[in-house]
């Protein structure tokens, strides 16, 4: 009975779980309008983004009552993105409103609610104003699923540089987190740095951000814009004051379109004759209020660091011999100017003697600020045998989650010495660390007897190298006038540099055939021995080898005055090439290697001659 109840209680259980829903991840709910300056009885888009792997589940958008300054013109329907990257699928379901304005002033959309699985997701509410009569850019159009893509309004709006700090009231050594942010509702292709921010008075750490930043879409002030990174620092103020940060300087390339006015105008550039135009942007300056640090209650070993810290140390061994290397690890970990916490100052016993200590660090940024932890390593030789402390080691900061100063220490290390067998002489003062192994036996005793001494060298000056390096600064300054002259008619006799280096482009292009030597990509072998040929005689006679054809090669030659047999040998490898790219034959790989070597000494042959 009790087996039977077991088994009818396993089945119910299984039967659940099959039922359970499995729910989804969270998803991510944006809205964003077009303009939020807008003319009255101007149509504007409202579009609500839906972001997650499974948005999809995800219900409508319901949209608030704006009956108050807007009514509903109708709805541009429902798009939908899916995008897989590393195996992570992530959907976009984009639905577009349109609405007109119809009441002068400054209004709120409220946020936009999406029910997923029972729980509720809003948007953040958007400020717009509906004025008597909009700019003319902004004049009534077809709303755009991607307002950021393609537009031509190139203002304030669309394109600016905004500069991010997590904090403008620090410590003295407080980090302070700087970021610079391009945000774009037009095509930008590329940018260059103008000018950089000065941050005099700061300890500057730069973030690595690569050198393509990363771009991803953001809601700003109820506009969606194209964002990237820039340029991510962690600055350290040095002392006290107001501090201003001057701006950052950015010339973005900017596609816009334009129409046509002639046959003529854009008919080089892209098919839908677009033009670039360059646009300087520049952040706003920044001033940062540096306060000093308090005195009161300041320690005497204050390192002059803020953040939030911690100290440990230990030894490799507790038991060691006299003249034996013991090593000894302070590590100092936490947040804030990894680098700069200084050395801490030990308490040993006074016959422990001590060596300079190898320093290590690794330092990680976040966003957050710098994190990480350095590392003091201490060869430490005892001289004396007995039972010995190492005192603890402190270190003192500015704690700025409680504004005020805090010491850490390290804990006490026992140490027991015992005698060493080896232990003869007493501490002579070595300078390193592989002084110490053959303490003891390292004695150079007095020689008694009487040597014969010898002269065994003659005076430097008297040597015969002495002369040859009297003569090395002559045969140099030559040897870089020669080389000096050999660039300069490199750089500019075009022909001379080119012909100089066919031979070797050649042989380059040549294993480059190499690779395809086989049956299945005999087409492409055959074309990359081609490219070498043709290549070696533009290199050679100064011409492009892009529009030289089979037939122009023998009449180059020709007129070089080249052997007939050196220009029958090159022109049946050229055919052999057109014919076997162009003409449905096969070769065999012993035909292709034979073939290879027969181009090589073609190429050998004409290098001679010319």
């Amino acid at each position: 009975m009790k087996k039977e109840f077991f088994f009818i209680a396993l089945i119910l259980m299984f039967v659940f779980f099959l039922n359970e829903p499995v729910y989804a991840g969270d998803i991510e709910v944006q809205s964003s309008v077009d303009n939020t300056r807008i003319g009255l009885n101007q149509n504007f888009t409202l579009t609500v983004e839906i972001s997650g792997e499974n948005a999809g589940d995800a219900g409508n958008p319901q949209i608030p009552d704006m009956s108050n300054f807007a009514v509903y013109v109708g709805s541009s329907g429902t798009s939908q993105n899916i995008q897989i990257i590393n195996g992570t699928m992530s959907v976009t379901l984009s639905h577009t409103y349109i609405f007109r304005a119809v009441t002068l002033g400054k209004f709120t959309i409220p946020a936009i609610t999406v029910v997923m699985n029972g729980k509720e997701y809003r948007t953040q509410p958007i400020p717009i104003e509906i004025v008597k009569s909009a700019s003319s850019s902004q004049s009534q159009r077809q709303p755009q699923r991607n307002s950021y893509n393609g537009s031509n309004q190139i203002n304030s709006d669309n394109l600016f540089l905004r500069v991010l700090v997590n904090k403008r009231t620090a410590y003295v050594n407080e980090p302070v987190m700087i970021s610079y942010k391009l945000y774009t509702r037009v095509s930008v292709t590329q940018y260059s740095v103008n000018k950089l921010p000065n941050t005099a008075g700061f300890w500057a750490e730069e973030y690595d951000l690569g050198n393509q930043p990363k771009v991803y879409d953001e809601v700003y002030k109820g506009k969606k814009y194209r964002v990237a990174e820039i340029k991510r620092m962690a600055l350290f103020p040095t002392d006290a004051g107001k501090k201003t940060i001057t701006p950052m300087e950015i010339d973005c390339s900017v596609r816009v379109q334009s129409r046509r006015r002639s046959v003529f105008d854009s008919f080089f550039d892209d098919p839908f004759f677009g033009r670039s135009i360059r646009k300087l942007v520049r952040s706003k300056p920044l001033t940062i209020n540096v306060l000093p640090l308090p005195t009161a209650g300041k320690p005497a070993d204050f390192s002059g660091l803020v953040g939030n810290f911690s100290i440990s140390s230990f030894v490799d061994k507790t038991s060691v011999k006299t003249n034996d290397a013991i090593t000894f690890k302070i590590e100092i970990a936490g947040t804030g100017n990894i680098k700069m916490i200084p050395e801490p100052k030990l308490q040993l016993p006074t016959d422990f003697e001590q060596y300079p200590p190898k320093i290590s660090q690794k330092i990680n940024r976040n966003n957050q600020g710098l994190a990480g932890s350095k590392v003091f390593e201490y060869v430490l030789v005892p001289r004396h045998p007995g039972e010995q402390i190492i005192k603890p080691v402190s270190f003192s900061y500015f704690d700025v989650s409680t504004n005020s100063y805090r010491t850490i220490s390290t804990r006490e290390i026992k140490v027991h010495v015992e005698k060493s067998a080896n232990d003869l002489v007493a501490y002579t003062g070595t300078k390193n660390k592989e002084d110490i192994q053959y303490l003891g036996k390292d004695i150079r005793y007095i020689q008694l007897n009487t040597i014969e001494l010898k002269k065994i060298t003659k005076p430097i000056y008297q040597r015969f190298y002495f002369y040859l390096l009297l003569l090395l600064p002559l045969v140099i300054v030559f040897s870089s006038f020669q080389y000096r002259k050999y660039l300069d008619k490199m750089s500019g006799n075009v022909a001379y540099a080119r012909s100089r280096k066919a031979n070797r482009m050649a042989q380059k292009r040549l294993s480059l055939a190499k690779k395809y030597l086989k049956e299945e990509t005999q087409k492409d072998f055959y074309r990359e021995v081609s490219n070498a040929l043709l290549g070696f005689i533009g290199d050679k006679f100064n011409v492009s080898a892009a529009g030289i054809i089979t037939d122009e090669v023998e009449k180059l030659m020709r007129d070089r005055g080249v052997d007939d047999g050196v220009i029958k040998k090159y022109m049946d490898c050229l055919r052999v090439c057109d014919y076997q790219r162009f003409a449905p034959a096969s070769a065999k790989i012993d035909e292709m290697k034979k073939f290879l070597n027969e181009a090589k000494q073609a190429l050998v042959a004409l290098e001679k001659v010319v």
